[in-house]
């Protein structure tokens, strides 16, 4: 018997590596507005948290106003082309497969904006891997990373789930499914930080897809 009936995924440096999509749109905002360009290693940190968040914690003296004109600035730029600059995780497909053919029930839970994600997994093929996507929308904003969590898990609910799992790789991650009441899964593979996440309550760390797998069902 499987330690879990669903599985709940991020999709940004969990599922898949999209980097390449998002850092391109972030540099065009920033350069839009005349800002200073992050380092490389500065730019990992937008990955996990909401936009807002991310331009906020490296622009603290800039205005609402502008942290706004960023965000649009991003998506004009990410609606174009950065949808599809992103590859699947090294047994990714692999893992959601096997899942599926245990009977394992599967949910995106991201914070990128739901109409991104919809457009994503619509487009690129991803629909049959997942039988939940839930990403950011006004219904959850407030409750953050929690929230979208909490969504998810309801909507597999009536798949007769019981026992989720948060597979993450940012804190924010982990903290949302701490405060959902979820057990969590730290994967080292993505952009955040390893020791963030187990300080903040990781009830598993997992180097590699075989490895979330061997958590799910053995």
């Amino acid at each position: 018997m499987a330690n879990f009936d669903c599985v709940l995924l991020d999709f940004d440096g969990t599922v898949a590596d999209t980097s390449e999509g998002i850092f391109e749109g972030i540099r065009y905002g920033i350069r839009m507005e005349g800002l200073m360009q992050p380092s490389p290693e500065e730019m990992r940190t937008f990955i996990g948290p909401p936009l807002n968040v991310g331009f906020r914690n490296h622009f603290p003296e800039i205005s609402d106003e502008q942290v706004d004109r960023l965000i649009i600035h991003y998506r004009a730029k990410y609606s174009v082309d950065g949808y599809y600059k992103f590859k699947l995780y090294d047994g990714m497909e692999d893992l959601l497969l096997t899942l599926k053919e245990n009977g394992i029930k599967t949910g995106i839970a991201t914070s990128k904006p739901q109409v991104f994600i919809d457009h994503i997994v619509k487009t690129c093929d991803l629909k049959k891997y997942f039988d939940v996507v839930v990403g950011a929308e006004a219904d959850v904003l407030n409750g953050g990373k929690k929230g979208i969590i909490e969504k998810a898990f309801n909507l597999l609910k009536p798949y007769g789930c019981e026992k989720p799992l948060m597979v993450g790789d940012t804190k924010f991650d982990i903290i949302g499914a701490k405060d959902a009441g979820v057990p969590s899964v730290a994967v080292t593979f993505g952009f955040g930080s390893v020791d963030e996440m187990i300080v903040n309550g990781a009830n598993y760390v997992a180097k590699n897809c075989e490895e979330i797998k061997d958590i799910v069902l053995k």
